[in-house]
C-alpha cells in the first residue's frame, strides 16, 4: 500500500478536508451519476471512496443492488463508515485501486471522482478495475484536475503528493491497452453559481474561478467488452 498517498489523505482527513469534497464535487458528479444510468440492481465499486458521499449517491440508486467504496486512507474510511451507517446496501472498505481486494468480474458499474490521477500505477489501477468488472459493466472516471482545464494545474504546485496527469490522447490508449471497449471523453461544466462572500485562495480572481468551471472536469467513461 502506497504509504504516502495513506498518510497524506489520513491528514486531510483529520484536518476536515474530506469533508469539503463533497460541496466542491457534487454538481458535476450528480450529472456523471445520471449518465451512468445505474438498474437498481447494479453492483457498484467506487474507487477512492473518501469520505464516502459518492457512495452514498450511488446507494439510494441500488435499492435492490449493493455499493462498495474503497480509499487508500483508514482515516477516510472511518469516517466514511460512521456517516454511512443508515446505508445497508453500502461497505466501506481500506484497500489501494491497484490491489482491489474483490473476486473477479462483480461489478456492473465503476466510479472514481477526482483520485485517479493519484494512482501511482494508473495502468496497474486501469487493470484492476478491467479485472473487478462484469462483461458488458463500465467505468466511469472524472477528474477536475486534467490537461484540458489549464486553470486546474496551478493545484499540483500545492499537493504534497505527485501526480500522474495524461492527456485524453494518453488516456484512450492507456483503456485500448487494458482491454476496453467504447472510450469516450468528455468535459462536465460546473454551473453552481458563486456564493456571495467568494474566497479562494487558488482562484483569488472570481473572472479565473468561472473559467474553471465552464471548462468543467473531464469524464472519461469505457465498457469492458460482452464475453
Amino acid at each position: 500500500m502506497s504509504e504516502k498517498l495513506r498518510t497524506e489523505f489520513n491528514q486531510w482527513a483529520l484536518d476536515g478536508r474530506g469533508a469539503a469534497m463533497e460541496s466542491h464535487h457534487l454538481p458535476f458528479v450528480e450529472s456523471v451519476i445520471e449518465m451512468m444510468a445505474i438498474e437498481p440492481r447494479d453492483r457498484c465499486l467506487e474507487v477512492g471512496c473518501g469520505e464516502g458521499w459518492a457512495s452514498r449517491l450511488l446507494a439510494q440508486q441500488v435499492p435492490e443492488g449493493s455499493v462498495v467504496g474503497l480509499d487508500v486512507s483508514d482515516e477516510m474510511v472511518r469516517n466514511a463508515r460512521a456517516k454511512s451507517a443508515a446505508c445497508e446496501n453500502l461497505m466501506l472498505i481500506q484497500a489501494e485501486a491497484e490491489d482491489i481486494p474483490w473476486q473477479d468480474g462483480f461489478f456492473s458499474k465503476v466510479l472514481c471522482v477526482e483520485s485517479f490521477y493519484y494512482y501511482e500505477d494508473p495502468e496497474k489501477a486501469l487493470r484492476e478495475i478491467y479485472r473487478v468488472m462484469s462483461p458488458g459493466g463500465s467505468v466511469w472516471i472524472v477528474n477536475h484536475l486534467s490537461k484540458e482545464n489549464e486553470l486546474s494545474l496551478r493545484w499540483v504546485q500545492e499537493l504534497k503528493v505527485p501526480v500522474q496527469l495524461l492527456s485524453v490522447e494518453e488516456y484512450g490508449a492507456l483503456f485500448e491497452r487494458c482491454g476496453y471497449s467504447g472510450f469516450t471523453h468528455r468535459m462536465i461544466p460546473d454551473r453552481s453559481p458563486l456564493p456571495e462572500d467568494y474566497r479562494d485562495a487558488s482562484f483569488p480572481d472570481p473572472g479565473d474561478l468561472r473559467r474553471f468551471r465552464e471548462l468543467g472536469a473531464l469524464l472519461l467513461s469505457a465498457r469492458k467488452p460482452d464475453q
